[in-house]
């Protein structure tokens, strides 16, 4: 594509499926390449480790991420796509509930309100910042050095920690395989359900401001019509 702009886009080197993969085929990766493309824009991945996703877009060596929550900690080096001075939830790249896991028949539980029978950590993704604020506020003691759910899930069944939270499409998957099959359970009250936004640094955003709005308006289309498919 002749003058295209370049789009360096980080995925996350631990594989979070069926949302986000080293290789760019999850979810977010496909949906946010196909609106970059159309938008004019040549999307290239690199799978990095989420710390230095963000220390390479806030030093301008890498571009954006397809998959990022609504976070006050991004806002000094990030553009989220806005309407009117506040997030655009029509323009997400995708929505994914976060639930809990425990061994099967274990004691921790959550009702929605309040989370019950932890008396260990509570499992999170290395970088689950806001998951890790939601265990605080609840009084629920945390552990956040997993890399991926797979590897918490290990962790827990092994008496590392009481229970494991993560994305319920990841760990429907997950569970279907042997190493937990029977052995681990996904209770069905969600502890979020939250959007996730393709955010690019505020140097790219800045120089391509009119294509960056464009690839967030057909992420927001792919999205939708996505969402309207399972209706």
């Amino acid at each position: 594509m002749a003058g295209a702009a370049d789009l360096r886009l980080c995925a996350d080197i631990n594989p979070r499926p069926p949302y986000m993969m080293p290789d760019g085929s999850g979810i977010a990766d496909r949906r946010v390449a196909a609106a970059a493309r159309e938008a004019g824009l040549v999307p290239t991945v690199f799978p990095v480790s989420l710390a230095r996703c963000a220390a390479e877009v806030k030093a301008g060596l890498m571009h954006g991420f397809p998959m990022v929550p609504y976070a006050p900690v991004m806002f000094p080096f990030v553009v989220y796509p806005m309407r009117d001075g506040a997030i655009d939830m029509r323009r997400a790249t995708l929505t994914a509930r976060q639930v809990l896991f425990r061994p099967k028949g274990g004691s921790a539980s959550w009702d929605g309100v309040r989370m019950t029978g932890v008396r260990r950590a509570v499992l999170v993704n290395a970088g689950g910042l806001p998951m890790i604020a939601t265990l605080k506020s609840l009084n629920v003691p945390s552990d956040a050095n997993g890399k991926s759910l797979q590897v918490n899930l290990v962790k827990m069944l092994a008496g590392r920690g009481e229970a494991a939270i993560g994305f319920e499409g990841e760990g429907a998957l997950l569970l279907d395989q042997p190493a937990f099959k029977g052995k681990v359970e996904m209770l069905p009250v969600p502890l979020h359900e939250t959007a996730y936004f393709m955010v690019v640094s505020k140097s790219y955003y800045d120089t391509h401001r009119d294509a960056v709005e464009k690839m967030w308006d057909a992420v927001g289309r792919l999205h939708q019509a996505a969402k309207a498919q399972k209706k």
